[in-house]
């Protein structure tokens, strides 16, 4: 599997893991898989509460990496592997789940926040740290899509300069600012488009676009074609194949793959 984030580009294997730790607009694909050998992923989102419960037992912060990227892989240690399966054996909702899940949660948690690539994880455990304000200044940006994007505001509230914050948000995502906001847009757009019968005028107006044309040409960018081919395509597809679900918004997942 190949996941990309703006600038950021990682390549997953059979028996790595993915850390995404900020919200980040995920593109993916599939590289290879047939049926002999099915492409297969478990997907955690990462329980912020939960690694802080950890903040006591890891003191020591000063790893010495610089790299604040939010997209990371890494060969995936027998010691997280064993937690993930004994965690999917879990499966059916007994007793036995109730009772073990809560602790193998906490193991694999335990497990990607000491991991080779756990750092970006650990930064989240100072609550002064800019990963954290970085994280609240993302939320801001996403609860708000369709509304012009004040980068001052913006810096002003992770508690940094305009150039110190614009340094900040690329390294962790690969993306300024700008370029962030336009690709939520056009994801969250996509999933109107495939999923709506609006016109493709008003899911442009509805994502933030003043210009239906330039939304068009942003859109294609992106994926491809236009919304309107997309859009047909996706219905050929759900007709050729009843029952079929629409192709699925690609939203980031803060989390591990195996």
């Amino acid at each position: 599997k190949e996941v990309m984030a703006g600038t950021h580009r990682v390549h997953c294997p059979a028996g790595h893991a993915i850390i995404v730790s900020h919200d980040l607009p995920v593109l993916s694909r599939i590289t290879e898989a047939s049926p002999d050998k099915p492409y297969a992923a478990f997907v955690l989102p990462i329980d912020l509460g939960l690694l802080r419960s950890f903040y006591d037992l890891v003191p020591d912060f000063d790893d010495g990496q610089q790299d604040m990227a939010a997209l990371r892989s890494y060969p995936a240690d027998a010691g997280l592997t064993g937690a993930v399966a004994r965690f999917l054996a879990l499966a059916g909702g007994d007793v036995a789940a109730a009772l073990l899940g809560p602790i193998l949660l906490r193991e694999i948690h335990a497990r990607l926040l000491v991991s080779a690539q756990g750092a970006i994880l650990r930064r989240f455990l100072r609550r002064d740290d800019p990963s954290n304000h970085l994280a609240r200044a993302i939320a801001s940006i996403r609860s708000s899509i369709n509304e012009p994007l004040s980068v001052s505001d913006l810096a002003a509230q992770a508690g940094m300069s305009k150039s110190s914050f614009h340094a900040h948000f690329k390294a962790v995502t690969g993306q300024t600012p700008g370029q962030y906001q336009k690709d939520v847009r056009l994801l969250e757009a996509r999933r109107l488009v495939m999923e709506s019968s609006d016109a493709i005028s008003s899911v442009a107006f509805d994502v933030g676009y003043e210009s239906p044309a330039q939304f068009s040409r942003d859109y294609a960018r992106k994926f491809g074609h236009s919304p309107r081919e997309d859009r047909h395509q996706g219905r050929a597809r759900t007709r050729a194949t009843p029952g079929a679900a629409m192709p699925a918004r690609e939203r980031p997942t803060a989390g591990a793959r195996q």
